[in-house]
């Protein structure tokens, strides 16, 4: 399909995505699971659904719904007008008190108390594709979380241009270009992440099939046998490949996208050879998930930007975003405040071009809010990791700042290892560092609890290593 021709035509949608499917192929898997749905019937539950919903603006659904309710509870709430936040309960009372009170007037689902009325057909929303739909939280790792607001056009834009790298073929494709493939991405990243709500997207866009199966823990690698895309964290491609590697001839895994930590290249070799394509790049909950990709090679760098993007390092290193992609705004006290499209976003991620391939690559050098100073050098946690992370004994690697008498701060590491954990290799190891960047410690990696999230809080691990400290 041409890029330019979906562009013009807003995506190629004039209606909701699954009210398109199910008029142009009624009886095609949409959601595959162990009660799989026909576009036909999904649109059919949406309906059903929408009749629960009251006349709030906003519908506010419960993180610990089932993958199944909050989907068809979303797509209820965008066809009746409304704008979704789902939100995360492991989140402590506090902020969830806080986040609530910048929604304005909202409906919580599930509401027990609002029976369906079976006698009023359900009114559709007519399709505005530029007008606020999802609320998402960041990550908050600096304070409250923010509610950034996205309109479907720039999940839209998010998914098409993604998907014009990485394959990932629907019912799009076989109309366009006689593909007989339809792809499987499983949702295994949570609804409350842009990263959950752009698998969504992806799979809206494309008219594809969303495969909703139990993957914590260890369903994880019986989940990934029935999809062929899946968004992982690298831990958790690490300790499902000895799985599939027993079923090579029945897995049908064929595409993963990485993120939410630093990547081995021995990872993704091992992986590749087992006929997994690796992907990774960079994105934010502003610029709905990913904004640059690539093939996963081992360099540091996080590839090329992506179509419907626009991106600018500024003269302090700084990224600032702009392009189809970037949300309308944040949600606060009621109302939408709007970005800016002309001056961009502000990420307070640092960065740099390498201009040696073309098309230049980003290369992220770490966030402006971990730089500290160490003896009146600024240090970059990232730049450690990196230098750490090159260690094959190294899974996972965190420098966070520890207070000292003499220097003001000093880095520390908290390492997550393959092997034996040895402190003084560790440490003749980063000798090859400036002295202001070596780690006075070396911490083994402390037991997350599963409501600590897919991304390691660096807040919350630089609280536990300054007790350790202390201690």
């Amino acid at each position: 399909m041409d890029k330019h021709l979906v562009s013009e035509g807003m995506f190629g949608f004039d209606t909701w995505p699954w009210q398109h499917w199910a008029a142009m192929a009624p009886n095609a898997k949409a959601i595959d699971s162990e009660m799989a749905l026909t576009w036909g019937e999904l649109t059919a539950l949406v309906d059903g659904q929408q009749a629960r919903l009251g006349e709030a603006p906003i519908v506010v659904l419960d993180s610990a719904l089932s993958q199944r309710a909050l989907i068809v509870g979303m797509l209820a709430a965008w066809q009746a007008g409304k704008k979704t936040l789902v939100l995360n309960q492991a989140l402590s009372d506090e902020v969830q008190a806080t986040v609530l009170s910048q929604l304005g007037v909202y409906q919580f689902l599930p509401d027990r108390s609002r029976e369906p009325d079976v006698n009023v057909l359900p009114t559709m929303s007519h399709w505005q594709p530029d007008r606020p739909l999802t609320l998402t939280l960041t990550s908050g790792s600096t304070g409250t979380p923010k509610v950034i607001a996205h309109a479907a056009h720039q999940h839209l834009a998010s998914a098409a241009g993604l998907t014009q790298m990485l394959p990932f073929l629907g019912l799009a494709d076989k109309m366009t270009a006689l593909e007989n493939r339809v792809d499987r991405w499983l949702l295994s990243l949570p609804l409350f992440h842009i990263s959950g709500l752009a698998i969504v997207w992806r799979w809206l866009y494309k008219g594809a099939q969303l495969a909703i199966y139990p993957c914590r823990g260890e369903s994880m690698a019986s989940a990934l046998t029935h999809v062929s895309h899946a968004s992982l964290v690298p831990t958790q491609l690490y300790r499902v490949l000895p799985v599939l590697r027993q079923c090579l001839d029945t897995c049908t895994l064929s595409h993963v996208l990485l993120g939410g930590a630093a990547i081995s290249s021995a990872l993704t070799e091992q992986a590749e050879q087992q006929g997994i394509s690796c992907w990774c790049g960079y994105g934010m909950t502003e610029t709905a998930s990913t904004v640059t990709l690539k093939r996963a090679d081992g360099q540091d760098d996080v590839g090329t930007i992506l179509p419907y993007r626009d991106l600018m390092v500024a003269d302090d290193g700084e990224v600032i975003h702009r392009g189809e992609t970037l949300a309308l705004g944040v949600w606060q006290a009621g109302a939408l405040h709007p970005i800016d499209a002309s001056t961009g976003l502000a990420s307070r991620d640092l960065a740099s071009w390498c201009t040696d391939v073309q098309p230049p690559t980003l290369s992220i050098v770490g966030r402006k809010d971990n730089q500290f100073i160490c003896g009146g050098e600024n240090v970059q946690p990232e730049v450690i990791e990196a230098h750490l992370q090159q260690c094959a004994e190294i899974r996972q690697a965190m420098v966070v700042p520890i207070d000292d008498r003499e220097f003001g701060a000093r880095p520390l590491a908290i390492i997550q290892s393959r092997g034996h954990f040895n402190a003084q290799q560790l440490a003749d190891y980063c000798r090859r560092l400036p002295a202001y960047q070596r780690p006075v410690a070396f911490l083994p990696w402390p037991s997350l609890s599963p409501e600590a999230g897919i991304k390691p809080s660096r807040a919350l691990l630089t609280q536990w290593a300054q007790r350790q400290a202390i201690d």
